[in-house]
């Protein structure tokens, strides 16, 4: 079964009526104004088609972003690539010029880069909780060495040692160092 599409649009044309050609290619499009957005529930559909301007893009890509989480792809209708518009959340284009398969292949692409979007996300939060605890400890290890007027080393030693005699982590041993008025 073909995903249920969200077709959003701030003017509507009949120049390109992006909600009739997905239609015809079997996808259920439900299309709605880009001000309705707020209102939609996210279990609807599985994609969002943004049929807007490159000026008005930022605004409504980010909204998108904040409401939904899935695939956002961008309806380009304009004759050169804009340049400025927002990509770092939009995870496909599409455009009038392209046939049924090529339509078809970039909804697949845009699903694939909105999974490797979201794995890039996860990743980064992970990575960045990590180097967080990493200050923390250094900051810990430094601040007992001056405590205790040892080595950094040792420090972290002692820090390593208490640790795991009260089973606790690394970085809780740490927070309570850094918790202890000097």
């Amino acid at each position: 079964m073909k995903p249920r599409l969200l077709h959003v649009h701030d003017i509507p044309t009949t120049k390109c009526q992006v909600d009739v050609k997905f239609k015809e290619l079997g996808y259920r499009v439900e299309s709605v104004e880009a001000e309705c957005m707020e209102n939609l529930t996210e279990s609807r559909f599985e994609m969002i088609i943004l049929d807007l301007p490159a000026c008005r893009l930022k605004k409504w890509l980010h909204l998108a972003n904040s409401l939904f989480s899935f695939p956002i792809l961008w309806w380009c209708d304009e004759r050169k690539p804009a340049t400025a518009a927002p990509h770092e959340k939009l995870d496909g284009v599409l455009c009038s010029g392209m046939n049924d398969n090529e339509l078809q292949w970039s909804l697949l692409i845009g699903v694939k880069n909105y999974q490797m979007r979201v794995h890039l996300e996860r990743e980064y939060r992970f990575l960045s909780s990590k180097l967080d605890e990493i200050k923390r400890v250094e900051s810990a290890k430094l601040s007992l060495s001056k405590q205790k007027n040892i080595s950094e080393n040792k420090a972290y030693e002692l820090m390593r040692t208490q640790a795991m005699n009260e089973r606790r982590k690394i970085i809780e041993v740490a927070d309570s160092v850094l918790r202890q008025p000097i």
